[in-house]
C-alpha cells in the first residue's frame, strides 16, 4: 500500500512539474509571439507611412519641375497611385 501511495505521489509530482513548465514556457513563448507581432505590425505601418510621404513629395516636386503633355499622363499615373496609398 505504501508502495501505491509513493508511485501515486511521484505521478502526481512529475504531473505537476509538467504542468508547471509547461505553463510557464508557454506564457513566454506567446508573450514573445505577440510582441513579435506587435513590432511587426508597427513597422508595416512606418514603412507604408514613409512610402505615402515620399510619393507625395516626389509628385509634388515633378509636377512642380515638368511640363507638357507625357508629364499630365505621368502626373496621372502618380495621382492615382497615391490614391491606392491612401487606400492601405
Amino acid at each position: 500500500m505504501i508502495d501505491g501511495l509513493a508511485e501515486g505521489l511521484n505521478d502526481i509530482q512529475k504531473k505537476a512539474e509538467k504542468s508547471l513548465i509547461h505553463f510557464f514556457t508557454a506564457s513566454h513563448s506567446k508573450s514573445t509571439s505577440e510582441t513579435r507581432k506587435q513590432v511587426m505590425k508597427e513597422m508595416e505601418k512606418e514603412s507604408v507611412q514613409k512610402v505615402k510621404s515620399a510619393s507625395k513629395a516626389y509628385l509634388d516636386s515633378f509636377s512642380s519641375s515638368v511640363q507638357g503633355k507625357w508629364s499630365k499622363a505621368v502626373d496621372t499615373a502618380f495621382k492615382n497611385t497615391n490614391k491606392v496609398l491612401k487606400d492601405l
